[in-house]
């Protein structure tokens, strides 16, 4: 196997189980794939949950309010602060008086718009 054809492999896969996430109502995604010249290897997860589209950093201003979807920020708003090359710098609001949020880089396709 080649990088491209890992490449070209998980699209294909990600297009094939586009109709399960629809019937079960999860969100199916791959971690990263490890391969030798005869295999490959990689870690599947089905979320509950609606399917939300992979974003790119020009789908998001300075000041617009997103949501990160990762299970260590469920239910945390944040706010974008700056848009860089490949990540997007983002502070969590709506903290309890006295308290600062803290900033955290995170990939634009993580992000969901409010």
């Amino acid at each position: 196997m080649t990088s491209t054809d890992v490449k070209n492999f998980r699209s294909d896969f990600q297009n094939a189980v586009t109709e399960l996430q629809k019937k079960y109502g999860v969100n199916i995604s791959t971690g990263t794939i490890r391969y030798s010249d005869s295999e490959l290897r990689f870690k599947v997860t089905a979320r509950k949950g609606k399917v939300t589209p992979k974003l790119t950093k020009e789908a998001f201003q300075v000041g617009d309010t997103v949501k990160i979807n990762h299970k260590s920020a469920i239910g945390k708003q944040f706010r974008v602060e700056k848009i860089m090359t490949k990540n997007i710098r983002v502070t969590e609001v709506n903290l309890p008086k006295g308290r600062i949020g803290g900033q955290v880089r995170v990939s634009p396709s993580l992000l969901e718009k409010l």
